[in-house]
């Protein structure tokens, strides 16, 4: 018998980006935007006893995923590959059978 590791079922909110994909957004922590396939981001963080702002740009290529972190950093791009729920059945029912 082959066992698979249970899936992980939690959702996330996100955008796949266009070449025309733009937006801004704007939080108590962060400010981004998003034009021309750049993503732009600058992040405050505070701690007990120290301060720092990270100023980022993720130079991205069209079809990759921004997903929306709910903790206040906004959009993030993740590390780990996100795929619709649409294309995650599909590659679990190519195994289906094994």
């Amino acid at each position: 018998m082959i066992f698979i590791r249970k899936p992980n079922v939690d959702l996330y909110h996100g955008i796949i980006v266009e070449k025309d994909t733009t937006f801004e957004y704007e939080n108590e922590n962060v400010k981004q935007t998003l034009k021309d396939l750049v993503f732009h981001s600058i992040t405050k963080v505070k701690g007990e006893t120290f301060e720092s702002t990270y100023d980022t740009t993720i130079y991205l290529k069209e079809g990759e995923v921004l997903v929306f972190e709910e903790e206040g950093r906004g959009y993030i791009k993740p590390v780990e590959q996100f795929v619709t729920v649409k294309e995650a059945v599909e590659e679990l029912k190519c195994i289906e059978d094994l």
